[in-house]
């Protein structure tokens, strides 16, 4: 009986795609905390398997170059805003309060998250990284459309009546980028708020007479 109970407590061995799975898994998430906490350009290889716990010879099994490791964390990345995004959007659409201050607060909050920051220092490093630039951009247009796709899920039939429903939506997404960025300098609440409410006066007219259309 013991020895039948030491054997159901030996875990379970994994196999090499699990175990490659697993590696390839600590190193998207120590760069992601890299990225977040160090930056792009302090985000090493050494940095990157000391978090991990892993050798420098494990990476480079994985990935040929640490620009390839962070091609890959910045793809992962995105996939992990588009299921952020899209789950807050979710719950607003099924909310019904006010929808469009709600859906305002949850791209701000989203823009703001760590996540988003370790996407905004790729972003700045591609403007003198070719190589990352090329690698970035289907994945910007990717999230554009995401975002494009998530405000037509939110308010159907403003999308649907406002011919500039599309440039508003890329505005409001552009705006609160923008901002995201600032606040890596300045932090100012009040200028925040005021920001918010004039855009809301600016939009929200739009939207309630796209929806009022016969």
């Amino acid at each position: 009986m013991q020895a039948a109970e030491e054997i159901a407590a030996v875990p379970p061995r994994r196999t090499q795609a699990e175990r490659r799975a697993g590696t390839t898994r600590r190193l998207l998430d120590a760069a992601t905390a890299a990225l977040i906490e160090v930056g792009y350009y302090r985000t090493t290889v050494q940095d990157i398997c000391s978090r991990a716990g892993l050798s420098q010879g494990a990476l480079f099994r994985h990935y040929a170059t640490r620009l390839q490791l962070l091609i890959a964390v910045a793809e992962d990345i995105e996939r992990g805003l588009r299921e952020l995004y899209r789950s807050d959007f979710l719950r607003l659409r099924a909310s019904r309060e006010d929808e469009l201050r709600l859906a305002l607060d949850v791209l701000r909050a989203n823009v703001r998250s760590p996540l988003h920051q370790a996407w905004f220092e790729l972003l700045i490093a591609a403007r003198t990284d070719p190589a990352l630039h090329e690698a970035l951009l289907p994945l910007w247009q990717r999230r554009a459309a995401e975002d494009q796709a998530l405000a037509t899920l939110l308010l159907p039939e403003a999308a649907r009546s406002l011919p500039d429903f599309p440039v508003i939506v890329d505005t409001m997404v552009t705006l609160f980028h923008g901002e995201g960025v600032d606040r890596f300098l300045r932090h100012d609440a009040a200028a925040e708020d005021r920001r918010l409410e004039w855009l809301l006066t600016q939009v929200r007219p739009l939207l309630t007479a796209a929806v009022s259309m016969p």
